[in-house]
């Protein structure tokens, strides 16, 4: 009886990656990395948005405070280059001058930033330059939003008149 071996054959060579599977790979990595940039781009801009209008609402919980505690209006005022809130500290007070050091928080937005202002009963947004919130220790005497425009981007806020918070809340950031 004869003994038969199996065929077997041995793959030499069969261990490496092909050509056009190292590209895809790198394809898809740029993929990726491009995505990444593209997301923190946005990030950025969000940012920019946020902060003066995170210090706009801060002035404005902080108005409210001081005018119950106080028991006197607090006024914060818009011109074009931001907005400012100037306030006094009863710490400050002298009773022999009856003199009061007064304080200031000025909030400065980018250069090309505008900041709209649309009141209760109107459907327009107008520029807030000039404008002047009057903050009573009850709060506003109205609902009020506020847009801050940065070339295509916006960041919008509505204001909750007894908290001074911001109650909603729209953005868009445009592609840059």
């Amino acid at each position: 009886m004869k003994e038969t071996k199996p065929n077997c054959t041995k793959l030499h060579g069969a261990a490496g990656f092909t050509l056009l599977e190292l590209c895809i790979v790198v394809f898809i990595m740029v993929l990726m990395l491009g995505i990444a940039a593209f997301s923190f781009q946005g990030m950025d801009g969000e940012q920019t948005m946020r902060r003066p209008a995170s210090e706009l609402q801060a002035l404005a919980k902080e108005a409210i405070r001081r005018a119950g505690l106080y028991e006197q209006p607090q006024i914060i005022v818009f011109d074009k280059t931001g907005f400012v809130m100037r306030y006094r500290s009863d710490a400050d007070f002298d009773p022999k001058t009856e003199t009061r050091q007064e304080w200031e928080h000025v909030v400065k937005v980018p250069e090309r930033m505008h900041i709209l202002i649309k009141h209760w009963d109107s459907t327009r947004w107008l520029p807030a330059a000039g404008e002047r919130w009057i903050i009573s220790a009850g709060g506003f005497c109205e609902q009020l939003q506020v847009r801050f425009e940065l070339g295509e981007s916006f960041l919008q806020m509505e204001f909750d008149p007894l908290s001074g918070s911001a109650k909603d809340e729209s953005m868009r950031i445009a592609d840059s």
